[in-house]
């Protein structure tokens, strides 16, 4: 089974650490470890700690998308990160997509951690990238103000977690 430890530890570099930030195009407006106030209005983003942001993650992205329940840590780290980018519900959907999955209903149940766990680790890794990828694009292309993202947002896929 996969360990939540080693998955936040990545992602948390990913998101910038304990660093603050406030960029206007950035919809999820100020934001630190990747937690952002219009996401969590009710936390105090400026004097959140490393493990209050670890404990939003477990309990708002890791356990929504099973990260206990997948045998590839990779897989795992894969998906927790793209939930924790894009959201758990598109993250869901997307590996669904990848899985070729019906219905798409972006929740993580048996039959679809039954695919994940069955499913070759490489192969899986690369259709989720390329759904990844095609969902940036149509962000970016619904809103221009965030094609500034997309070269980051795409070097992190290709990257995954490691």
């Amino acid at each position: 089974m996969a360990d939540f430890e080693a998955a936040v530890t990545k992602t948390l570099i990913h998101e910038g650490g304990s660093r603050i930030t406030d960029d206007p195009d950035d919809r999820g407006g100020l934001t630190k470890y990747g937690i952002s106030q219009r996401s969590y209005p009710n936390v105090d983003i400026r004097n959140l700690t490393e493990q209050q942001a670890k404990d939003i993650y477990k309990r708002d992205y890791w356990d929504k998308v099973k990260g206990d329940d997948i045998n590839s840590q990779e897989i795992a780290e894969n998906l927790f990160d793209t939930a924790v980018n894009m959201g758990p519900k598109a993250a869901s959907r997307l590996a669904q997509m990848a899985l070729e999955l019906e219905p798409v209903d972006g929740i993580i149940g048996p039959k679809s951690l039954a695919a994940i766990n069955t499913k070759d680790e490489e192969l899986f890794i690369a259709e989720f990238t390329i759904a990844k990828i095609a969902r940036y694009a149509y962000i970016c292309n619904k809103n221009r103000s965030q094609s500034k993202y997309l070269l980051g947002w795409v070097n992190r896929a290709l990257g995954g977690v490691a």
